[in-house]
């Protein structure tokens, strides 16, 4: 199960923010209402994908169980699972062999073996039927969840924005920057550059990492550790 992190401030620069267990929650409740009953079903099995796996969405509509042309497979082959990505359906114009998380193999391995074939993630129309898979197809449709699940990633005087695919990538990178070293975590992003990972996913929350710190101490001195400091607001 993913922890309940309290997600960061927006970051100077970047457009959104990651967003919450809860308000990803909310996110997949109001699916049968934005894309109706007869879809829900594929487009929550495709939301839960996104928050667990960190694809971007044009990678996440040409992962495949088996290879294809420009595709990303998955790969349960070996001890580890792994996606199998080609340099034309990669940002970085790279092949590479990417580790898969835990919580993204649970996921796929929910799939029953006879249907393991060609698409992974088959979101509908709302009348049932295949979707385009097009960023410009999709992509809207993630929003409007976010939308009507009433989870703001940002707010100006013009323009208020809503939950979108990206948000759900972000909240990925957030989560495992808990537990991995920035090298570690750039390669699981994907970043070209070892800036944008501590840009955006290293250091953003002093709180967590003080909680952690702070959590540990009793165990290195060998008793309860220091008190906590108090706040000036804080009852004497």
């Amino acid at each position: 199960m993913v922890p309940k992190f309290s997600m960061p401030k927006l970051q100077k620069g970047m457009r959104g923010r990651p967003i919450t267990l809860e308000e990803f929650e909310r996110m997949l409740a109001k699916v049968p209402e934005v894309m109706g009953e007869k879809s829900a079903g594929s487009w929550r099995f495709y939301l839960r994908g996104l928050w667990t796996s960190g694809l971007r969405l044009e990678e996440s509509l040409t992962l495949r169980w088996d290879p294809g042309p420009g595709c990303i497979e998955v790969d349960f082959s070996g001890e580890y699972p792994m996606l199998r990505i080609p340099a034309e359906a990669e940002k970085g114009g790279q092949n590479r062999l990417l580790p898969m998380t835990p919580e993204f193999a649970e996921h796929l391995e929910q799939v029953p073996q006879g249907r393991r074939k060609g698409f992974v993630f088959r979101p509908l129309t709302k009348q049932g039927e295949p979707i385009a898979r097009t960023r410009y197809a999709v992509g809207p449709h993630v929003s409007d969840i976010g939308k009507v699940a009433r989870v703001v990633t940002d707010r100006t005087k013009k323009k208020t924005s809503y939950a979108g695919a990206h948000d759900l990538r972000r909240s990925f990178g957030f989560r495992w920057s808990r537990d991995l070293m920035p090298a570690e975590l750039r390669e699981l992003m994907r970043h070209e550059s070892i800036e944008t990972t501590m840009k955006y996913y290293v250091g953003i929350n002093a709180d967590e990492t003080a909680k952690k710190l702070w959590a540990g101490k009793g165990n290195i001195l060998g008793n309860s550790g220091p008190k906590r400091r108090k706040s000036k607001s804080a009852k004497s």
